[in-house]
């Protein structure tokens, strides 16, 4: 039986998703349907990857067969007005957090990267420039530290950025919830 988890911020929680809990509740209510598996949600709204490397060693990882999701949002990203400047963690930082945590999972299990997407960043008081530096760096640490790839901010179009982020520019809606679970079904099982 398949073990996947979510690990990251309110994308890998599911906020904002009204139907059915987020990505990963979606994927783990088809793995349960097809009775292949079950999924697990270790995703918390807020964290950035400063609170995220602190929680590594909490989340129980079973077999070498577990599988996580690792999609980290921009929490750690300085914009502009700030209400929380102490919270944002600079870009070097940023890169060994991802490192760290990618290394970390990768040593016990099995681990797929999701990339942030694009949001409302202009106003959402966010540079479009230093949010994909973020973006760049982990999928170049991805890359580095050999594992697989979902790369959802290249995949958000017009279109798609229209009819799947949230109101709040900052979240996927339900329905984007239901396109990234579609995707990583379709990355995770695309030879059944």
């Amino acid at each position: 039986m398949q073990r996947i988890f979510s690990f990251g911020a309110s994308t890998a929680q599911g906020a904002r998703d009204t139907e059915e809990g987020g990505f990963i509740m979606r994927i783990g209510k088809r793995l349960e349907q097809e009775n292949i598996g079950h999924a697990e949600n270790f995703g918390i709204g807020g964290h950035t990857t400063d609170d995220m490397v602190l929680r590594l060693t909490e989340i129980p990882i079973h077999t070498e067969s577990d599988l996580a999701i690792v999609t980290l949002g921009i929490n750690d990203v300085a914009r502009t007005p700030d209400p929380h400047p102490e919270k944002r963690v600079a870009l070097t930082k940023h890169s060994a957090h991802v490192e760290e945590i990618l290394d970390y999972m990768k040593s016990r299990c099995q681990v797929l990267y999701v990339t942030q997407y694009p949001v409302a960043f202009a106003d959402r008081g966010l540079d479009e420039s230093l949010v994909v530096s973020y973006i760049d760096a982990g999928r170049r640490i991805a890359r580095q530290s050999g594992v697989d790839i979902l790369d959802i901010y290249s995949e958000i179009d017009d279109d798609k950025y229209s009819a799947f982020i949230a109101d709040d520019g900052m979240h996927f809606n339900s329905a984007g919830h239901a396109y990234i679970a579609d995707r990583i079904w379709a990355v995770l099982f695309a030879d059944s």
